[in-house]
């Protein structure tokens, strides 16, 4: 009797049928020899059981400044995200994740239009480097306990030899809008393409789902 173990994955998942119909020929084949087949089946069992865990290698750093708690801040304000990248428009897709990720874990985010029309109004022109006294008057206009700025500096699809990968990678930092320190700072970055894909043609996540995974990734290291 013929054996087959098909495993069905999700398309947020990668593939390993093809592994264990090779493996299952080659049990087949030894079956009608006499020979010993546990070890085509405990690397079946093997391979489903490290499979979850043989995803791309990524970077993850981050710092939280000891003394503050994190629980008081209530209210931020996420400023516009500087774009390293030479997609257009990878720094509102990153702020807008971003905005997103904050407020599905009951953090108070101002909204963005209110946001632009404080810097203007206040005459905010540069945003990567911040003077005390433009974060002071910020704060104190938005009302925010803090606000968030932050970088892209990759976003886009590789291409390698036999395959293409998305690759994404952000920088994000809290500020507290009364003293301007630097509250919470982390840096975060898909690592290309994993085992399966490399070696087996699985299929790939999309820039947004690596872009919305790198940015969970990232606020996870806060709250």
């Amino acid at each position: 009797m013929q054996i087959l173990t098909e495993v069905a994955y999700n398309r947020h998942n990668f593939k390993i049928i093809k592994i264990i119909r090779v493996l299952n020929e080659d049990m087949m084949e030894k079956a009608g020899t006499g020979k010993k087949t546990y070890s085509a089946v405990w690397l079946s069992i093997l391979l489903l059981c490290i499979f979850p865990f043989m995803g791309c290698k990524g970077g993850i750093k981050s710092y939280t400044r000891p003394s503050v708690q994190i629980e008081a801040i209530r209210k931020v304000a996420v400023l516009p995200v500087e774009n390293y990248t030479t997609e257009k428009f990878a720094h509102d897709k990153i702020r807008g994740i971003v905005i997103m990720e904050l407020l599905s874990r009951g953090v108070d985010v101002i909204e963005p239009g209110e946001v632009m029309n404080t810097l203007r109004e206040l005459k905010i022109n540069r945003i990567d480097s911040l003077p005390l006294s433009d974060i002071q008057r910020l704060g104190e206009a938005l009302n925010a306990d803090a606000l968030v700025t932050g970088s892209v500096g990759t976003y886009e699809i590789k291409r390698g030899m036999t395959v293409t990968y998305p690759e994404v990678s952000v920088h994000l930092m809290l500020l507290d809008s009364a003293t301007g320190d630097i509250v919470w700072s982390v840096w975060h970055t898909t690592g290309g393409p994993d085992f399966w894909t490399r070696h087996f043609g699985a299929e790939n996540a999309t820039l947004e789902e690596t872009s919305k995974k790198v940015v969970k990734e990232a606020i996870d290291t806060l709250f």
